[in-house]
C-alpha cells in the first residue's frame, strides 16, 4: 500500500466514525492554520491544564530539543525510580496520532497525519465536533497555554524591582524534606493550575496563597527554585532590598494579573513586611484586592513567622495555607549526606556525621560534604571519612560559638511554627 493511499484510508475512516446524523462536524485545518492556533501543543496542555479531559489518546509527541538534552544528560545524584528519574513525561513540540477529548461536556476528536508531499512532510489535522461553541473555547484556552509555555521557555524570573534571573533546573528529588512534604506541596500548586474551571463552577475566586514557613537554610528557597522551574506559569518577584516600597508589590501583582497564570514570589515576607517604605495595611489591603486577579498566586516565604502580624496568617484570602519547613530530623539529615557525599565517604561515616549534626539546618548539613571535600582537595588527597569527621567538628565549634541568643532562637524554631505558636501562647 504506497504512503498515499494509506493517509487516504485513514482520513475515510476518521469521517466515517462520525457521522454527521449524529450531530458531528468533520473538517481540516492546513498545517499553517494549525500551527497558528497552537494545535502543536495540544498534548502538553492537555497534561499541564486539564488531565481529565483527556478521554483516548493513541499519539506520539515529538520530543522538544531542550528536553531530550534534559533526559540524557549525566545525573551522578539520579538513581532509578526517583522522582527525578521518574519525571513526567518530557515536554514536546509536536505530536501525531488520534486524541480525544471532551470540553464543556462536548466530544471533541483530533487525528494528526504526516503525509509525504514530494517536497517533503506536511501535517494534516482533522478534526470532529458535536458544538462550534465548545472548539472555540478549546483554541482559546489552547492559545493561552502556549504564550504562557513560550514565556516559560524563556527561563526568567521576572523581578519588578531589578534585573530577571534566569529559571535553572532543580530536581524534585533534589529537595529533602520531612515524608509527604515535598508532594504535597507540588501537587498543590499543580492542581490549582489545572482547576480553573472547577474554581468557576464553585463560584471560588480563581487565586490563591501559600507561605512556607521554618527557620533559615532549610529548603524554602530551594522549593521555590524547583516550583519555578516546573511550572508553566509566568514568575514574578519582589527582591527585599533596602528601598522596596508599596509600588514594587503593587507592579509584580498588575503583571501577575497581566500575564496570568502566574505565580508571584515575596521571599522573607518578614522582613519585606517590616521595611521602612512597605505599609503593612497597604500591603493587606493589595492581597485583599489580589483576590480578584485570575490564576495568580502568591507564595511567600518567612524566617519568623511569629514576627508577622497575624491579620497575615490567619485569613484565608491572604494565605490559605501555612508549610512549615523544620529543622532536619536525622532520617533527611542522612538522606542529603548519602546523596552529595555517598560516593566519597563510607556509609558509617555518613551516619556518624548525621548524628551528630542535631539542629543543624539543611544548609549546614551540606556543608559537611562541602567543608570536607574541599579540604581533601586543597590537602592534595582523596576525601576521606577522617576530612568528614574534622568539616563536621568544625562546624559544630563554629555553631557553639554563636550568641547565645541565636542559638536559643534555632532551638525555639526547630520544633515547628504551629507547636511553637502553641508554646507562646
Amino acid at each position: 500500500m504506497s504512503e498515499s493511499s494509506f493517509f487516504s484510508r485513514q482520513i475515510k475512516e476518521f469521517v466515517q466514525s462520525h457521522p454527521q446524523e449524529e450531530g458531528w462536524q468533520v473538517f481540516e485545518i492546513p498545517a499553517r492554520v494549525s500551527l497558528h492556533y497552537s494545535f502543536h501543543y495540544l498534548l502538553d496542555f492537555l497534561r499541564d491544564r486539564h488531565p481529565d479531559a483527556m478521554k483516548r489518546r493513541s499519539a506520539v509527541k515529538i520530543v522538544a530539543e531542550e528536553e531530550l538534552a534534559w533526559a540524557l544528560e549525566c545525573d551522578h545524584h539520579a538513581e532509578i525510580e526517583t522522582a527525578r528519574d521518574a519525571r513526567r513525561e518530557l515536554d514536546g513540540t509536536d505530536w501525531f496520532g488520534l486524541v480525544h477529548i471532551e470540553w464543556m461536556q462536548r466530544p471533541i476528536h483530533i487525528v494528526r497525519l504526516l503525509l509525504f508531499t514530494g517536497q517533503g512532510y506536511t501535517d494534516v489535522l482533522h478534526v470532529a465536533i458535536k458544538s462550534n461553541v465548545a472548539f472555540r473555547r478549546l483554541v482559546e484556552a489552547l492559545n493561552a497555554y502556549e504564550r504562557s509555555r513560550r514565556k516559560v521557555e524563556a527561563r526568567k524570573i521576572e523581578v519588578v524591582n531589578g534585573d530577571d534571573i534566569p529559571i535553572v533546573p532543580v530536581g524534585w528529588d533534589e529537595i529533602v524534606l520531612p515524608s509527604g512534604l515535598t508532594e504535597a506541596i507540588r501537587r498543590n500548586v499543580e492542581a490549582f493550575f489545572q482547576s480553573e474551571d472547577r474554581y468557576r463552577a464553585l463560584g471560588i475566586p480563581y487565586r490563591r496563597g501559600l507561605l512556607f514557613a521554618g527557620p533559615p537554610g532549610c529548603g524554602k528557597t530551594l522549593m521555590l527554585k524547583a516550583l519555578a522551574y516546573h511550572s508553566a506559569a509566568h514568575i514574578i518577584t519582589v527582591l527585599g532590598k533596602a528601598d522596596v516600597e508599596d509600588g514594587n508589590i503593587d507592579r509584580a501583582l498588575r503583571s501577575a494579573g497581566a500575564q496570568a497564570p502566574s505565580i508571584v514570589f515575596f521571599e522573607d515576607l518578614d522582613k519585606l513586611v517590616g521595611s521602612k517604605n512597605i505599609s503593612l495595611s497597604h500591603f493587606l489591603n493589595i492581597l485583599d484586592g489580589f483576590k480578584t486577579l485570575n490564576g495568580v498566586m502568591v507564595i511567600a516565604t518567612a524566617n519568623e513567622p511569629e514576627l508577622l502580624d497575624p491579620a497575615l496568617l490567619y485569613r484565608p484570602s491572604r494565605f490559605d495555607r501555612v508549610w512549615t519547613f523544620p529543622l532536619p530530623e536525622m532520617e533527611q539529615r542522612l538522606a542529603l549526606l548519602r546523596k552529595r557525599g555517598g560516593a566519597y565517604f563510607s556509609d558509617a561515616a555518613l551516619d556518624n556525621a548525621a548524628r551528630r549534626s542535631q539542629g543543624f539546618s539543611m544548609a549546614y548539613v551540606q556543608e559537611i560534604v562541602v567543608n570536607a571535600l574541599l579540604e581533601s582537595a586543597h590537602n592534595g588527597m582523596a576525601p576521606s571519612d577522617d576530612d568528614l569527621r574534622r568539616s563536621l567538628d568544625a562546624l559544630r565549634s563554629q555553631r557553639k560559638s554563636a550568641s547565645r541568643k541565636m542559638d536559643s532562637l534555632v532551638e525555639e524554631e526547630s520544633v515547628g511554627f504551629a507547636v511553637s505558636n502553641r508554646a507562646r501562647g
